[in-house]
């Protein structure tokens, strides 16, 4: 009887090709394949609804698992989606922003160190105009909580 080895199972988080159609920028290419691969997006916010990326970065962390990268070939989740990255390591840190209407912008604090806003769009692939768009343009909710997943070494 032979074994086979089995194959790692994946993590995916699937990056938006287009800006969604919430932004004022709705359809316009978001280049985030090519800022990954050029390192000028070295990381993903998400949320981290019941802790779901704490446990997907242990699995990633002890081998079980690998990310895969992807982005939708056509329509979000009514098309195909084609893996362009794949990352055996990953890095992860929680992130909050509050974005008061007293602030000009967001306030961040990663993994409880605050860190400007500009690094953080920068080091996502969006100017910051575009970042505060995108977290906070239609949302009633003026505080943001989850992680940044990160593609590098790199941490704040």
């Amino acid at each position: 009887m032979q074994h086979q080895k089995s194959e790692k199972k994946k993590v995916v988080v699937t990056l938006c090709r287009a800006f969604p159609v919430t932004h004022s920028l709705a359809g316009k290419p978001t280049e985030f394949e090519g800022k990954l691969k050029e390192h000028k997006k070295i990381h993903t916010i998400r949320y981290n609804k019941n802790g779901v990326w704490d446990k997907r970065y242990k699995d990633i962390a002890s081998g079980k698992k690998y990310l895969s990268v992807r982005e939708w070939t056509g329509r979000p989740y009514n098309s195909e989606q084609r893996e362009f990255a794949r990352y055996e390591k990953i890095g992860l840190q929680h992130i909050t922003m509050t974005y008061g209407s007293d602030d000009t912008v967001p306030q961040v604090w990663i993994d409880n160190k605050k860190v400007p806003v500009e690094v953080v769009a920068k080091n996502d692939g969006l100017s910051v105009e575009n970042f505060v768009e995108w977290f906070f343009g239609n949302s009633k909710s003026n505080v943001f909580e989850g992680v940044v997943v990160h593609f590098t070494s790199f941490k704040y």
